[in-house]
Protein backbone atom coordinates (compact mmCIF):
# COMPACT_ATOMS: atom_id res chain seq x y z
CA UNK A 1 0.00 0.00 0.00
CA UNK A 2 0.96 3.33 -1.07
CA UNK A 3 1.66 6.29 1.79
CA UNK A 4 -1.56 7.93 -0.10
CA UNK A 5 -3.11 5.11 0.74
CA UNK A 6 -2.63 4.58 4.12
CA UNK A 7 -3.12 8.32 4.77
CA UNK A 8 -6.66 7.88 2.74
CA UNK A 9 -7.63 4.39 5.23
CA UNK A 10 -6.81 6.71 8.39
CA UNK A 11 -8.99 9.37 6.95
CA UNK A 12 -11.73 7.75 6.59
CA UNK A 13 -11.35 5.66 9.52
CA UNK A 14 -11.61 9.06 11.01
CA UNK A 15 -14.87 10.87 9.45
CA UNK A 16 -16.76 8.55 10.78
CA UNK A 17 -17.98 10.51 14.01
CA UNK A 18 -19.27 9.50 17.29
CA UNK A 19 -22.65 9.81 16.69
CA UNK A 20 -22.34 8.18 13.28
CA UNK A 21 -20.17 4.93 14.10
CA UNK A 22 -21.93 3.60 16.75
CA UNK A 23 -25.42 2.87 13.98
CA UNK A 24 -22.48 2.58 11.04
CA UNK A 25 -20.45 0.01 12.40
CA UNK A 26 -21.11 -2.86 14.23
CA UNK A 27 -18.10 -5.29 15.68
CA UNK A 28 -18.33 -8.75 17.16
CA UNK A 29 -16.39 -7.48 20.09
CA UNK A 30 -19.51 -5.81 21.16
CA UNK A 31 -22.29 -8.29 22.52
CA UNK A 32 -26.02 -7.85 20.95
CA UNK A 33 -27.01 -6.35 24.51
CA UNK A 34 -24.81 -3.30 23.72
CA UNK A 35 -25.82 -2.70 19.83
CA UNK A 36 -26.86 0.52 18.37
CA UNK A 37 -28.75 3.39 20.84
CA UNK A 38 -27.73 1.05 24.06
CA UNK A 39 -24.59 2.62 24.90
CA UNK A 40 -23.81 2.22 29.05
CA UNK A 41 -22.94 5.41 30.80
CA UNK A 42 -20.19 4.96 32.84
CA UNK A 43 -20.89 6.67 36.16
CA UNK A 44 -16.93 8.06 36.95
CA UNK A 45 -15.74 11.03 38.97
CA UNK A 46 -15.37 14.20 36.78
CA UNK A 47 -11.68 14.19 37.28
CA UNK A 48 -11.54 10.53 36.48
CA UNK A 49 -13.72 11.31 33.44
CA UNK A 50 -11.21 14.17 32.66
CA UNK A 51 -8.45 11.33 33.15
CA UNK A 52 -10.47 8.96 30.34
CA UNK A 53 -10.96 11.51 27.72
CA UNK A 54 -6.96 12.35 27.97
CA UNK A 55 -6.44 8.71 27.40
CA UNK A 56 -8.58 8.71 24.31
CA UNK A 57 -7.07 11.27 23.15
CA UNK A 58 -3.94 9.88 23.46
CA UNK A 59 -4.80 6.91 21.56
CA UNK A 60 -6.53 8.66 18.56
CA UNK A 61 -2.81 10.38 18.40
CA UNK A 62 -1.14 7.62 18.50
CA UNK A 63 -3.25 5.85 15.50
CA UNK A 64 -2.71 8.88 13.64
CA UNK A 65 1.29 8.54 14.62
CA UNK A 66 1.60 5.57 13.09
CA UNK A 67 -0.38 5.75 10.16
CA UNK A 68 2.07 8.37 9.61
CA UNK A 69 5.14 6.47 10.00
CA UNK A 70 3.94 3.38 8.41
CA UNK A 71 3.35 5.87 5.10
CA UNK A 72 6.79 6.93 5.88
CA UNK A 73 8.25 3.60 5.94
CA UNK A 74 9.24 4.24 9.26
CA UNK A 75 8.67 0.53 10.86
CA UNK A 76 10.81 1.19 14.45
CA UNK A 77 8.83 4.40 15.20
CA UNK A 78 5.37 3.23 14.39
CA UNK A 79 6.13 -0.47 16.56
CA UNK A 80 7.32 1.69 19.18
CA UNK A 81 4.03 3.85 19.20
CA UNK A 82 1.88 0.65 18.72
CA UNK A 83 3.67 -0.52 21.66
CA UNK A 84 4.39 2.63 23.93
CA UNK A 85 1.10 4.59 23.44
CA UNK A 86 -1.40 1.95 22.91
CA UNK A 87 -0.03 -1.44 24.71
CA UNK A 88 0.09 -2.13 27.79
CA UNK A 89 2.38 0.51 29.09
CA UNK A 90 -0.29 2.76 28.29
CA UNK A 91 -2.92 0.89 30.44
CA UNK A 92 -0.48 1.15 32.92
CA UNK A 93 -0.50 4.91 32.61
CA UNK A 94 -4.06 5.02 32.49
CA UNK A 95 -4.68 3.16 35.65
CA UNK A 96 -2.62 5.39 37.47
CA UNK A 97 -4.57 8.69 36.19
CA UNK A 98 -7.89 7.04 36.73
CA UNK A 99 -7.11 6.14 40.41
CA UNK A 100 -9.48 2.88 40.50
CA UNK A 101 -11.79 4.02 39.61
CA UNK A 102 -14.87 1.51 39.21
CA UNK A 103 -15.28 0.09 35.98
CA UNK A 104 -17.65 -2.59 34.48
CA UNK A 105 -15.97 -5.84 34.40
CA UNK A 106 -17.15 -5.44 30.34
CA UNK A 107 -15.34 -2.29 29.98
CA UNK A 108 -11.98 -3.23 31.65
CA UNK A 109 -12.19 -6.86 29.36
CA UNK A 110 -12.73 -4.65 26.10
CA UNK A 111 -9.75 -2.18 27.39
CA UNK A 112 -7.62 -5.47 28.11
CA UNK A 113 -8.50 -6.50 24.45
CA UNK A 114 -7.77 -3.05 22.63
CA UNK A 115 -4.21 -3.15 24.28
CA UNK A 116 -3.52 -6.85 23.48
CA UNK A 117 -4.46 -6.05 19.72
CA UNK A 118 -1.89 -2.83 20.03
CA UNK A 119 0.73 -5.39 21.47
CA UNK A 120 -0.37 -7.66 18.85
CA UNK A 121 0.08 -4.91 15.67
CA UNK A 122 3.85 -4.02 17.13
CA UNK A 123 4.70 -7.14 16.84
CA UNK A 124 3.55 -6.95 13.22
CA UNK A 125 5.11 -4.43 12.10
CA UNK A 126 9.00 -5.03 12.04
CA UNK A 127 7.87 -7.68 9.31
CA UNK A 128 7.31 -4.67 6.86
CA UNK A 129 4.41 -6.88 5.62
CA UNK A 130 1.37 -4.21 5.08
CA UNK A 131 -0.74 -6.95 4.60
CA UNK A 132 0.36 -8.70 8.03
CA UNK A 133 0.00 -4.72 9.24
CA UNK A 134 -2.99 -3.46 8.12
CA UNK A 135 -4.91 -6.37 9.65
CA UNK A 136 -3.52 -6.07 12.44
CA UNK A 137 -4.07 -2.31 12.52
CA UNK A 138 -7.68 -3.06 11.56
CA UNK A 139 -7.74 -5.08 14.52
CA UNK A 140 -6.62 -2.56 17.02
CA UNK A 141 -9.31 0.22 15.87
CA UNK A 142 -11.79 -2.16 15.65
CA UNK A 143 -11.13 -2.42 19.23
CA UNK A 144 -11.46 1.76 19.88
CA UNK A 145 -14.93 1.26 18.32
CA UNK A 146 -15.93 -1.40 20.16
CA UNK A 147 -15.32 0.44 23.36
CA UNK A 148 -17.07 3.27 22.30
CA UNK A 149 -20.08 1.62 21.13
CA UNK A 150 -20.48 -0.01 24.06
CA UNK A 151 -20.16 3.27 26.64
CA UNK A 152 -20.10 6.61 26.83
CA UNK A 153 -19.22 9.17 29.47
Amino acid sequence: MTAGGLCLLFAASCAVTESDHHHQMKTEAVSPGMATGARQALDLAPAVQEALKLTMREHLEALQAIVAALAQEDYQKAAAVAHEDLGFPKHHQAMQREQGAPFPPKYQELAMAHHQVAEDLAQAIPSRDMKKILPQLERTMKACVACHQAYKL
